[in-house]
């Protein structure tokens, strides 16, 4: 592990629309080319968006027989990665030339902690899509500063709750620990991750000079199977792990009234974990 390398981590599935201009925002970061590295995951793409890192010398292409998810995607690309900071960045994004240095700077000033990037829309850069993430009584992460305007109020940097895995600089786990659960494939695997920093004594710091186009919902729409399955199971669970019978109790009413409603997927697929969950609580996992 070198302590000067960072190790930015990016996750593909099926991305050819976004991976091009990823990859070129990267290659004009102002964080000199020998302080980072670039790992990029391939989840199976169907779509030959892996064939598009050919020749862009500094990515290191990994590949995934099967669709790993976000969660085991980042954790198998980062077994790849030689840095002692790790970057997740989305494919659909496009970050600032500055992103890097601007992530290294405030790391470098707040050591231990997760860094959280400031993210704009891409069809908007004008409205924020994430300052930071916040935790609600009811369990749910919610991004500071969403869909309001860049007008100045977020250019601070401060303590947040967690940051959006979009975009977040991580500092690298001890040995034998992942950095996300794998089982929570996609969504609030960074909400769990800044709860469970937070609560080990570290904590999560936002950035706001480390910007980041997002194109905001391009892998799973807010409608799709996916987001509705992993959203709500994965916010439940992270509750039940982390929260007080307050916060548990609330996540639990807002997914079984979901539930109610005819999606009862969550609550199946959230039922086999469970007992899991519980057992690494009261266990100290």
């Amino acid at each position: 592990m070198d302590p000067s390398l960072v190790s930015v981590l990016v996750v593909n599935f099926n991305g050819a629309a976004h991976l091009p201009g990823c990859l070129l925002a990267l290659s004009r970061q102002t964080l000199p080319r020998h302080r980072f590295e670039v790992v990029l995951l391939d989840n199976a793409s169907a779509d030959g968006s892996a064939d598009l890192t050919a020749g862009v010398p500094f990515v290191r292409l990994v590949q995934s027989r099967v669709n790993l998810g976000f969660a085991e995607g980042n954790n198998r690309s980062a077994r790849y990665a030689h840095g002692s900071r790790l970057v997740l960045l989305n494919n659909d994004t496009l970050p600032d030339p500055h992103w890097l240095t601007e992530l290294v700077r405030v790391s470098d000033r707040h050591p231990g902690k997760l860094v959280a990037s400031k993210l704009v829309f891409a069809h908007d850069p004008t409205l924020v899509n994430s300052g930071g993430m916040a935790l609600l009584r009811d369990g749910r992460g919610a991004d500071h500063g969403f869909r309001r305007p860049d007008d100045g109020r977020f250019e601070r940097t401060r303590p947040v709750f967690a940051g959006c895995g979009a975009a977040l600089l991580v500092p690298r786990p001890p040995p034998g620990r992942p950095l996300f659960r794998g089982e929570y494939f996609v969504y609030y695997e960074d909400t769990e991750l800044g709860w469970r920093h937070r609560r080990a004594g570290g904590g999560c710091v936002f950035a706001p000079r480390a910007l980041v186009r997002h194109v905001h919902g391009a892998a799973a729409g807010a409608r799709s199977p996916v987001f509705r399955l992993y959203n709500d199971r994965n916010r439940l669970l992270t509750a039940l792990r982390h929260g007080d019978p307050v916060t548990a109790a609330y996540a639990a009413a807002a997914v079984g009234a979901k539930a109610v409603r005819g999606n009862w997927r969550p609550v199946w697929s959230a039922v086999r974990h469970v007992p899991q969950v519980i057992a690494a609580r009261f266990g100290g996992g």
